[in-house]
C-alpha cells in the first residue's frame, strides 16, 4: 500500500492510488484531523473536526462506489 505523507496531501499522487487506497488514506487524513482538533485552540477545534467528517465523507462515498 502506498501512502501520501500526511502532510504534503497532493491530488495527483491520491487518484494514483487504488480505491482501497485512496480509502485508507482518507480514514488516515480523518483521524489527523481529530487529532490535530485535540490540539487546537478553541477557536480552530470545530474546523478541524469538520474537516475529519469531510475526510470521513469522502471515504465513504468511494465505498459506496467501490460496492
Amino acid at each position: 500500500m502506498e501512502q501520501i505523507a500526511l502532510g504534503a496531501f497532493r491530488g495527483d499522487k491520491f487518484l494514483r492510488l487504488t480505491t482501497e487506497d485512496r480509502i485508507r488514506q482518507c480514514r488516515a487524513l480523518a483521524e489527523d484531523a481529530r487529532h490535530q482538533a485535540s490540539l487546537a485552540a478553541a477557536d480552530l477545534r470545530g474546523d478541524y473536526l469538520d474537516l475529519a467528517q469531510h475526510w470521513l465523507d469522502v471515504a465513504d462515498e468511494l465505498q459506496r462506489q467501490a460496492s
